[in-house]
């Protein structure tokens, strides 16, 4: 069971990476709204209100696999 948890722990930390990858990109899309000086306000609240979900749903993610690893360690045989 330990090696399923640490498994489990993995695919939490591979998509924590996603989100991170996903918060820079819509980033990179909010410096070029700004940029471009067009975008409406509602545009990029948005955009920022996703950044700041990627970036807290990075940091649960994140915080659930290290706690999975520690389990995963302690139970080992």
């Amino acid at each position: 069971m330990p090696v399923e948890h640490a498994a489990h722990a993995e695919v939490l930390r591979s998509d924590a990476r996603a989100l991170a990858a996903c918060a820079e990109r819509l980033r990179e899309i909010g410096a070029r709204l700004d940029a471009a000086g067009v975008a409406p306000p509602w545009l990029r609240a948005s955009v920022n209100a996703h950044v700041a979900a990627c970036v807290a749903a990075v940091a649960d993610l994140d915080e659930a696999a290290t706690r999975l690893h520690r389990y995963a360690a302690r139970s080992r045989p």
